[in-house]
């Protein structure tokens, strides 16, 4: 009975990654720490361009103390090659680093990215976070949430630089707001396409470049981004204007005058952080 309830306590206890270099499993002479095992988590925040949400962070931390503990070796070299994937794909920047993402995207979406191998559990997790709310089989590109919230907020930027004031787009209208931006997807050309998915990792650090930008960079920006009338009736009337304009053109001018930005939201390393307690 005690062994009965020694493991029922076990088995309700949480993984504690606030330390990253705690040890989460232990296998012969190999072990595994929060900090090797963060480098899955990292790799799908990288793509979702947004942080695992803690629920899933924890049990996602479950499912790669489980794979370690059935296969040590081969859960090691996985999880190198997620650091060594990130790494690269976190320097990427401007359209063509948006490119590369979109298609990691759209490649972890259809089950063929570097978690194809991983646990149902681990996936499903992924597929949460990414949230793809639109995907182009042919072109190989994929759109995700963070991507779509990326243009509410850019839109409210351009708005509020001609003078017009924030967006403010009602729950019912941000509804109408992301069907504009997967219809502008789904009928885009390849160009479009990455330019809509471009908007996720860039927005972490737009509003802190613009804040920083001098009157001079602002100015060019603005000359350079085809910005719809300052006025545009409602705020859902501009962001219509906004989404029905060129949005290469949108994201080619953010990039070159107020960027570039890379694919990494947390900076130029591929540093996933700690979970918190």
């Amino acid at each position: 009975m005690f062994v009965a309830l020694l493991a029922l306590w076990s088995c309700g206890q949480t993984i504690d990654c606030s330390n990253p270099e705690t040890t989460i499993a232990e296998a012969g002479e190999r072990s595994l720490t929060c900090h090797e095992a963060g480098w899955a988590i990292g790799w799908i925040e990288l793509l979702a361009a947004r942080p695992v949400s803690p629920g899933d962070r924890r049990l996602a931390y479950e499912a790669l103390k489980s794979s370690f503990l059935a296969d040590p070796g081969g859960t090691e070299a996985w999880l190198e090659s997620l650091r060594v994937a990130g790494a690269e794909l976190s320097l990427q920047e401007g359209l063509a680093g948006a490119e590369a993402r979109a298609t990691s995207v759209w490649r972890a979406s259809e089950g063929r990215g570097l978690l194809s191998g991983a646990s149902e559990e681990l996936r499903a997790i992924q597929k949460r976070t990414l949230a793809v709310w639109s995907s182009d089989a042919e072109e190989e590109l994929a759109l995700a949430e963070a991507d779509i919230e990326g243009w509410i907020r850019y839109g409210s930027l351009c708005r509020e630089a001609q003078q017009g004031g924030a967006l403010r787009i009602s729950v019912a209208d941000r509804v109408s707001v992301y069907r504009m931006i997967q219809e502008r997807f789904d009928a885009g050309t390849r160009s479009e396409q990455i330019a809509l998915s471009s908007m996720g990792p860039a927005w972490k650090r737009v509003p802190n470049a613009w804040r920083l930008a001098s009157y001079h960079q602002q100015q060019t920006w603005i000359q350079a981004a085809p910005l719809p009338p300052p006025m545009t009736a409602t705020s859902l009337g501009y962001a219509q204007a906004l989404f029905d304009g060129d949005v290469t053109a949108h994201a080619a001018a953010l990039h070159q005058e107020l960027g570039p930005f890379t694919v990494g939201s947390r900076g130029p390393m591929f540093k996933p952080e700690a979970p918190s307690p």
